[in-house]
């Protein structure tokens, strides 16, 4: 269990480096008195003050996530007050700066010396190479070839007394690493839309702000990361962050939380674990790890010509298998490559991510905490009432008797008959050909707004809902679809679809909850994987933390999220509830929108400072 161990010895670093460093000998050398050393946060204050740097850089160290760039940043400048400019002196400022400080506060001759003045070779000289080490700390690599690059095309040339391009890029960087990571964690968010899961109440191009300070700000549980990148760094399949300090969930007090309908960002909760995809900047493929690997499970029975039967009845085996597969043999047979056309993927392991370096998904909160949802055909209803509807929510309608084309675009004629079919679908439908699929009869299926399929209905009276009852999924694995159940909770006993669901209650912080081979699908995951027990299922009975249970009380509440875009989108209804920790802050509005064509010429203007309802 994550305690605030890490928290504590954080602070503590910062408490104690000045003891530690004999900053009470120091001091004195710098125009301070010796008992400031010894007072928190306002010894570094005086080191701020001392060294000409902004005081307010204090206040910076009070937030995880900031407080040791800005700790590092200080050592830094403290020991550069003295002269040290040397890489080592600088590495060590950074990472541990003990030696260096016990330096300064016994050797006498070691007195501060006068800002660098950038008009003398000789001093400019003294500090470049410790320079280049600074920047690179605070953007690896990048930082010290766009300083080059502008070097080689001559942008160097500096007017008299001006710092060097170095120490400009260096000092820029790190504010904006602090401003970002503070600003980003504690106040708002930008946000991209990158799926159809909302449309059309949010768009594909769509930037909103997140804000957080509604819900109440959420402490990161790893504050030790670099605040540029979410997870991990682009294309070279690293984390972005360290695991050496972990807070637990806390969140800082805000106005509200989560209500009803509101357009929420949040932790993407079956994240946990996710398949690492060389390919992928962010290392994942697909949605959900868990169900790629009851599909992959599901195969291996299918490839050794088991029946569903005999794949149920020995179910924890073969996942066991699945799993051991993608670690060892670093493929996924459940995904076939469409790139290279090979029947497998090829993957670099298993990622496991803690809650705050999980994907950020939107949705829309259709249910809270001691709410009972239910779907029918299509309409969700919340206690037995239907509930509201965004204006441009979308449904999938059918076109019966219309068969659907998959062209495949290889040629010139290929691509024109796609332009044909393109304008076709958004003449009649206000729908690209990209968002049209096929259902099994091989219907075409569109995705309509209510006022748009009323339109369209007029002059294609063939048009209908297309839903999927419930058993829909069960008749598939029966024809030899390979994708094992998909629709939460995943498990035999239960028939539902995404147009057909339900009812289910969601559970509330204190529920009691009554533990059966029947309800424990439903709540498997809430009590392993969200609430961090050990759960077994024997003979006798089932048994959490090692003791026999029929019962289990919820630790926390959660939250029930759906797509306005009802039939494309990824959501509750796949993969269950969302916990309160997972909640990363509330959709504000939309300050930039554009389409495919992007900036230039595709600016949606009537979408730009749009508020989110």
């Amino acid at each position: 269990m994550v305690t605030y161990t890490g928290l504590i010895i954080g602070f503590l670093i910062i408490f104690l480096t000045p003891i530690i460093g004999l900053w009470h000998k120091i001091f004195p050398k710098i125009g301070r008195k010796s008992w400031e050393a010894f007072i928190p946060f306002y010894n570094y204050y005086a080191v701020l003050r001392a060294c000409g740097q902004p005081w307010y850089w204090v206040f910076f160290m009070l937030f995880p996530g900031a407080q040791f760039i800005m700790f590092a940043a200080i050592n830094v400048t403290l020991i550069r007050k003295f002269g040290q400019f040397g890489i080592k002196e600088t590495i060590l400022g950074i990472l541990f700066p003990f030696p260096v400080f016990w330096q300064i506060a016994n050797k006498e001759e070691l007195q501060p010396v006068e800002p660098t003045n950038w008009d003398i070779a000789k001093q400019v000289d003294a500090r470049t190479a410790s320079d280049h080490i600074a920047l690179f700390f605070a953007l690896p690599v990048i930082g010290n070839v766009i300083v080059y690059a502008f070097s080689l095309l001559g942008f160097n040339q500096k007017r008299r007394g001006k710092k060097s391009m170095i120490k400009e890029w260096g000092d820029a960087i790190l504010f904006a690493l602090v401003a970002a990571s503070v600003i980003r964690t504690y106040v708002f968010e930008p946000y991209q839309i990158p799926t159809g899961s909302m449309e059309k109440t949010l768009m594909i191009g769509d930037a909103l702000f997140v804000e957080k300070v509604t819900y109440g700000p959420r402490v990161p549980n790893t504050p030790f990361s670099y605040p540029i990148f979410h997870n991990m760094v682009p294309w070279l399949n690293i984390k972005s962050y360290s695991e050496i300090q972990k807070i637990p969930y806390t969140r800082l007090p805000g106005f509200r939380f989560v209500n009803q309908y509101d357009v929420t960002v949040f932790n993407f909760p079956a994240g946990d674990s996710a398949l690492n995809d060389p390919r992928m900047p962010n290392g994942l493929i697909a949605h959900t790890y868990e169900q790629i690997l009851r599909d992959e499970a599901y195969l291996m029975a299918l490839k050794e010509r088991k029946s569903i039967a005999y794949f149920e009845a020995h179910y924890a085996q073969y996942l066991h298998r699945a799993r051991q597969s993608f670690i060892k043999n670093g493929k996924v047979y459940s995904r076939p490559d469409g790139e290279t056309g090979e029947n497998y993927t090829v993957i670099n392991g298993i990622l496991t991510r803690p809650v705050d370096k999980r994907e950020n998904y939107i949705k829309r909160t259709t249910a809270v905490a001691g709410q009972t949802i239910e779907v029918k055909d299509k309409e969700l209803f919340v206690d037995g009432d239907l509930a509201w509807q965004a204006d441009d929510m979308e449904y999938s309608y059918k076109i019966v008797g219309k068969k659907y084309e998959n062209l495949q675009v290889r040629n010139q004629k290929d691509y024109e008959k796609y332009q044909r079919l393109d304008a076709f679908y958004k003449g009649n439908f206000k729908c690209s050909y990209n968002e049209v699929h096929g259902n099994v009869q091989g219907d075409v299926v569109v995705p309509l707004t209510k006022n748009n399929y009323i339109k369209a209905k007029l002059k294609y009276p063939n048009l209908q809902l297309d839903i999927k009852e419930k058993g829909f999924y069960k008749e598939m694995l029966a024809a030899g679809y390979s994708s094992y159940l998909p629709i939460f909770p995943n498990d035999p006993q239960y028939d539902w679809t995404e147009d057909n669901f339900g009812p289910l209650t969601i559970p509330k912080k204190g529920d009691v909850i009554t533990l059966t081979h029947e309800t424990l699908p439903i709540y498997r995951r809430i009590i392993t994987a969200y609430e961090h027990h050990t759960l077994a299922e024997k003979a006798d009975g089932i048994y959490i933390d090692g003791e026999k249970v029929t019962e289990y009380t919820i630790g926390m509440n959660y939250y029930w999220l759906m797509g306005d875009n009802r039939n494309n989108s990824a959501d509750s209804r796949f993969w269950g509830f969302v916990p309160e920790d997972h909640i990363v802050g509330r959709a504000a509005f939309i300050w930039m929108s554009t389409d495919e064509k992007g900036y230039f010429g595709g600016i949606r203007w009537e979408r730009v400072f749009k508020k989110i309802k």
